[in-house]
């Protein structure tokens, strides 16, 4: 199910269904947090209420997915999580994952992961860049073709 449209809510009149956005690395921990005026408790998590925004891809054909999030650092909890990051001694992949939460009956309609390829910090907030696999550099399905395992390449590449 994808991300409904602000206009798709509006001309519906429904109710605007929950974002949630979740900072998760295994050694650091998890952040989350809830686009809503007050904390909330969510599939057994608890969301803490923040602003947050994200800005959509630019559109090109580099192959890159990057999606932009920034979130408010009022508190310093996301300034105290990048320390603890830059500082962490083992490195770690840390993923962002996109939540949608109905906002009745609090089940979750979607989610998207993530994984997380820069961050731009000041005292007001923290922009996160995360992204998709690069699919183009991707061995896919499971074999890189080259010309030794597939010799009729030579005959195309030129």
């Amino acid at each position: 199910m994808a991300i409904l449209t602000l206009n798709e809510i509006y001309a519906s009149g429904g109710t605007l269904p929950l974002y949630c956005l979740v900072i998760e690395n295994s050694i650091i921990g998890t952040l989350r947090y809830v686009l809503a005026y007050e904390d909330m408790t969510l599939g057994g998590n608890d969301y803490r209420a923040a602003g947050f925004t994200i800005s959509m891809p630019e559109r090109s054909d580099s192959g890159f997915t990057d999606l932009s999030f920034g979130v408010c650092n009022a508190s310093g909890e996301v300034y105290s999580y990048l320390r603890a990051l830059q500082q962490s001694a083992t490195p770690e992949s840390t993923y962002i994952t996109l939540e949608q939460w109905h906002p009745e009956t609090k089940t979750k309609l979607y989610s998207l992961t993530l994984t997380m390829t820069g961050v731009q910090l000041d005292s007001s907030q923290a922009v996160f860049t995360a992204s998709f696999a690069d699919m183009l550099n991707t061995e896919f399905p499971k074999l890189r073709y080259t010309a030794n395992n597939a010799p009729g390449l030579k005959y195309v590449a030129n």
